[in-house]
């Protein structure tokens, strides 16, 4: 799995390239989330391309923010389909992630 990268000063975008997050990929979606992390590095995750995720994907994403430390603060969510967001609404995941409408919306969230 990868991601289309763009870097701008010190916010790393991530735009998710498949369609779907489930059990038989979510392993590798944690792991790229992963390789992410650099000290100090804000990261927006762009979600549009995404059609589907199962708990499996749910899953990656919150055990991503918990092996990393201060993501919580340092992770946006963006342009995360209807689907999607239905899921997180119904597992109330956004009590555990920053979730945007859009990329602008995220970025401007890291400015206090």
């Amino acid at each position: 799995m990868e991601f289309n990268l763009q870097y701008i000063d010190d916010i790393t975008f991530a735009q998710v390239r498949e369609e779907s997050i489930r059990a038989d990929n979510a392993q590798e979606f944690k792991a790229c989330l992963l390789d992410l992390i650099k000290p100090d590095t804000k990261i927006v995750l762009d979600m549009g391309n995404l059609k589907f995720m199962d708990s499996s994907g749910i899953g990656a994403l919150l055990s991503f923010v918990k092996k990393s430390q201060n993501t919580k603060e340092s992770f946006r969510l963006c342009n995360v389909t209807r689907q999607v967001q239905n899921l997180f609404d119904l597992v109330r995941v956004n009590r555990f992630l920053h979730v945007f409408q859009n990329c602008d919306e995220a970025v401007h969230s890291f400015i206090k």
